[in-house]
């Protein structure tokens, strides 16, 4: 029998070759940075950056392609690449807004017009 080294797939769910673009988000969403995402499954990701990188170990991870946003915690680091483990269930961008907020969001900008015409006539008043 050949020796041969059997590696062990230590992964819950089957990984898929990627090649997309994603977005990581950190910082309090104040800093960004390009990454290609190059296998992706139910439970993580590899992404691979232009060169090294320090990143905090739970960030943010959006897929505009999927438009999907998703928390990730940081499993390994290798130079350009980082393997992460998905921390919450997935946001999608066109998620329903609740009803309250899209009425408070009306009734604020009815209030902006409204004072925006006031400011305009205090202003030729003068």
């Amino acid at each position: 029998m050949p020796t041969a080294t059997i590696l062990t797939e230590r992964r819950r769910s089957a990984r898929n070759r990627t090649l997309i673009g994603g977005k990581v988000i950190f910082n309090q969403r104040q800093s960004t940075l390009d990454c290609t995402v190059r296998n992706l499954s139910e439970d993580g990701a590899l992404l691979v950056f232009s060169g090294s990188v320090a990143l905090p170990d739970l960030f943010e991870l959006y897929l505009p392609l999927k438009r999907e946003s998703r928390m990730v915690r940081t499993r390994w680091r290798d130079s350009a690449r980082i393997g992460v483990a998905f921390a919450a269930a997935s946001k999608q961008d066109d998620a329903p807004v609740p009803l309250d907020l899209v009425r408070r969001l009306r009734r604020l900008e009815q209030e902006n017009a409204t004072l925006k015409a006031r400011i305009v006539e205090l202003t030729e008043g003068a």
